[in-house]
């Protein structure tokens, strides 16, 4: 392929990114979508599916479902009424800001450990093959951050 050709092909291909920025208003933002709190309905919704098709999947015994409740419980959901509203931090200077992000990772941490121990609860009951079937459809186990 000559250097003509590529040219072309890159500024095509520029084109065809900026007519969908410009077809958005500008906004190239892609933080948008429902699995970032913009939506907080659907993505429970989408939550609760996951879980019963994995409650469904590991086939839990009637011992089991205490600690399945227990470890369903403790999910730590984004909250929006927990985060600092953009609005008052952007009248905080920056040790402020800095101060009320912190507040809010310490309770996000908080959350995170008690639905680890929640996790652990539930993952001790577990048979090996169940075990196998809950690691395969947590999130993470192939480097993707969400559900499938």
């Amino acid at each position: 392929m000559n250097k003509t050709v590529k040219m072309l092909l890159a500024g095509a291909a520029i084109i065809a990114v900026s007519t969908s920025v410009y077809a958005r208003g500008g906004d190239c933002s892609f933080g948008d979508g429902p699995m970032m709190g913009k939506d907080s309905a659907k993505m429970e919704k989408m939550r609760e599916r996951h879980l019963a098709s994995l409650h469904d999947e590991l086939k839990l015994t009637a011992q089991q479902e205490a600690a399945w409740k227990k470890f369903t419980a403790s999910q730590p959901m984004m909250d929006k009424s927990a985060r600092p509203d953009p609005d008052e931090m952007k009248k905080l200077n920056a040790p402020q800001r800095m101060e009320k992000m912190l507040e809010h990772m310490r309770a996000m941490e908080k959350n995170m450990t008690t639905h680890l121990e929640a996790l652990k609860e539930f993952y001790a009951v577990l048979t090996p093959e169940q075990q196998k079937a809950f690691d395969d459809e947590m999130p993470g186990r192939d480097g993707r951050r969400g559900w499938k």
